[in-house]
C-alpha cells in the first residue's frame, strides 16, 4: 500500500491503494475556486484497472455545487470505467449541502469508509443525463421546460431538477467560463449561481441563472464549445430573452 499526495488550490489529496479499491482523502474546501484542479486529479486517478473510487470527505470544511458538480462527472466516468464512486464519512457542512442540492439521492454517500468498501453499487444510470428518460435532482422522469418559463409558473420537481442539471454542467464546467472571461466579468454571476444552487429556493435558482443569460446576451464571451453547450442549455429551459447572444 503506497500513499499519495496531491495539492490543488484550496485543498488536498491523499491517495492509497486497498485491494481493488482508490482510497482518498480530500482536506480543504470543494467550492468554484478548486473544482477545475480537483476534477482533473480525480480524472486522472480512475482507470480501466482501478476505477473504484472511494472518497474520504471527513475533512472537507466546506462545498458549493461546483464542487459538488465535479463528484457527479466524476462518479459517471467511473461507471463509464466499469467502477463506481462510493463517497464516506461527509463533514455535517458537506452533509447539508449533499441535502440541498439532493445529490444525496443521486451519489452513493455512506457513514464510513468501511461501508463505502464493503457495500455494493446500485445503479449508475440514475446519474445519466444523456438523451432518452433522464432522472432530474429530484427524481422522477425529466421533461424540458417551455420557453416562456419564468419565476411565477408552477415548477414541476422534474423541472426543477431538469434545471439542476443544467445547472450543474456551468458549475462543472466553471473553468471553461473563467478561460472565455479573462476581465472575470462572469465571476461575481457564476458565484452566485453556485450559492442559488446550494440553496433551497428554486425561485433563487431560476433568477441566477436567468440573470447569468442577460449577462452574456449584453457581454458576450470568448469563443468557448463548453461555454455555448451549457449555456444553450440553459436558454432551452428559462429563454428569459429570444435575442440573446450566442457565445
Amino acid at each position: 500500500m503506497r500513499t499519495v499526495t496531491d495539492r490543488g488550490p484550496g485543498f488536498s489529496l491523499s491517495t492509497r491503494t486497498e485491494h481493488t479499491h482508490l482510497i482518498t482523502t480530500l482536506r480543504g474546501e470543494l467550492d468554484i475556486a478548486s473544482a477545475p484542479a480537483l476534477r482533473d486529479q480525480l480524472l486522472d486517478l480512475l482507470h480501466p484497472a482501478t476505477s473504484r473510487l472511494i472518497l474520504d470527505l471527513s475533512a472537507v470544511s466546506y462545498a458549493d455545487a461546483s464542487g459538488l458538480a465535479v463528484l457527479v462527472g466524476t462518479a459517471r466516468r467511473a461507471a463509464l470505467l466499469g467502477g463506481y464512486l462510493h463517497l464516506a464519512a461527509p463533514a455535517p457542512a458537506v452533509t447539508r449541502i449533499l441535502s440541498l442540492t439532493g445529490l444525496h439521492q443521486q451519489l452513493e454517500v455512506f457513514p464510513t469508509i468501511q461501508a463505502a468498501i464493503t457495500s455494493p453499487p446500485t445503479d449508475t444510470r440514475r446519474l445519466d443525463s444523456r438523451g432518452g428518460t433522464r432522472r432530474g435532482i429530484a427524481g422522477g422522469p425529466a421533461h424540458p421546460l417551455p420557453a416562456s418559463a419564468h419565476t411565477g409558473r408552477a415548477w414541476r420537481s422534474a423541472d426543477v431538477g431538469e434545471l439542476r442539471l443544467a445547472i450543474a454542467a456551468v458549475l462543472m464546467h466553471a473553468d471553461a467560463w473563467r478561460d472565455a472571461d479573462p476581465r472575470r466579468q462572469f465571476t461575481p454571476a457564476l458565484q452566485t449561481l453556485a450559492r442559488a444552487y446550494a440553496s433551497a429556493s428554486h425561485t433563487a435558482l431560476i433568477q441566477a441563472a436567468q440573470s447569468l443569460l442577460l449577462m452574456l446576451a449584453r457581454r458576450p464571451l470568448t469563443p468557448s464549445p463548453a461555454v455555448a453547450a451549457t449555456a444553450s442549455r440553459l436558454r432551452h429551459l428559462l429563454d428569459p430573452d429570444p435575442r440573446s447572444a450566442r457565445s
